[in-house]
């Protein structure tokens, strides 16, 4: 593939991937008029309409559509065999974006990446601590750290963790509030949960091997976290913990499992990355300790 062929290509995927000429042009630095003449070129090249242009809204034919399925293969293996001949002896360099939820990270990603910054000199790195969702494409990040698989095209996903959730409460609280023998009696405490998109008010689990689903009306909701934790711990009332933010407290019996029977789902965590930076030796040494290190 010569170079005017693969930026042709490259300008395809990005308006695939971010839906515009526009936005396509931001990802890549160009201007909007320069991908508009790599895909007339490449329209007239391969003598089919790849993409309708509406004043709203971008679509693919069938024909694109196709296309850019068997362009991104292609593209994925130019790129794991570039990967592979730079990775050898190659110590990775230059800056590594990342962002990723603030407790999660800060608790199991954070003493990772210490460990890589300290091997690998010649890297650096950019930290995002949020619970915000961050479009990675649009804001130029090189990994996403997620507690959810991301639905989003473009990207390259892998597992790389799972933790425990546990239902806990004080101590203190437990003494002052009425017994909670059964699920529902969880209704009418009072419970912390934490919001992401909107506030998790409902609590599924599985009990004498039915499901169930119990409604909460939050005495509290929180953005982050480790505040949910840390008002568990004031005794402000019942919450969902993860495992590793409730292990250590429940330990020391600082806090106390509730429905210890209850069986929780496990949670998957992933690392994403964008397709055309699919195998950058800085984000494969990043995603394998993750991993590793986690026994994911």
């Amino acid at each position: 593939m010569n170079r005017a062929n693969f930026s042709e290509a490259e300008a395809f995927l990005a308006i695939v991937d971010r839906g515009g000429f526009g936005a396509a042009a931001r990802e890549l630095g160009v201007t909007q008029s320069t991908i508009s003449r790599r895909i007339a070129a490449l329209e007239s090249r391969v003598g089919k309409r790849l993409v309708e242009r509406t004043t709203r809204r971008v679509t693919l034919t069938e024909a694109g559509t196709a296309f850019a399925t068997d362009l991104r293969d292609v593209l994925a293996r130019l790129a794991d065999a570039e990967g592979r001949i730079q990775s050898e002896g190659a110590e990775p360099e230059g800056s590594l974006r990342v962002t990723m939820p603030t407790a999660y990270g800060r608790t199991c990603v954070i003493p990772r990446l210490a460990r890589i910054a300290r091997h690998y000199s010649r890297l650096r790195f950019e930290l995002d601590l949020s619970d915000r969702y961050v479009d990675i494409l649009e804001e130029g990040y090189d990994v996403a750290i997620r507690i959810a698989e991301p639905a989003q095209s473009g990207l390259i996903t892998e597992r790389i963790d799972h933790f425990g959730l546990h239902i806990c409460a004080a101590p203190e609280y437990l003494e002052r509030s009425a017994p909670i023998e059964q699920p529902q009696d969880l209704a009418s405490h009072d419970c912390i949960v934490q919001r992401t998109y909107a506030p998790r008010n409902k609590w599924r689990f599985e009990w004498s091997g039915d499901l169930i689903e119990i409604d909460i009306a939050p005495k509290i909701i929180a953005s982050d976290m480790s505040a949910v934790r840390m008002l568990a711990l004031a005794g402000a009332g019942i919450t969902v913990l993860p495992s590793y933010l409730a292990v250590d407290d429940l330990a020391a019996g600082t806090l106390v499992e509730i429905l210890p029977e209850a069986s929780l789902p496990s949670i998957n965590v992933f690392a994403s990355w964008p397709h055309h930076r699919a195998t950058l030796t800085k984000i494969r040494v990043l995603v394998d300790e993750l991993r590793k290190t986690s026994g994911a």
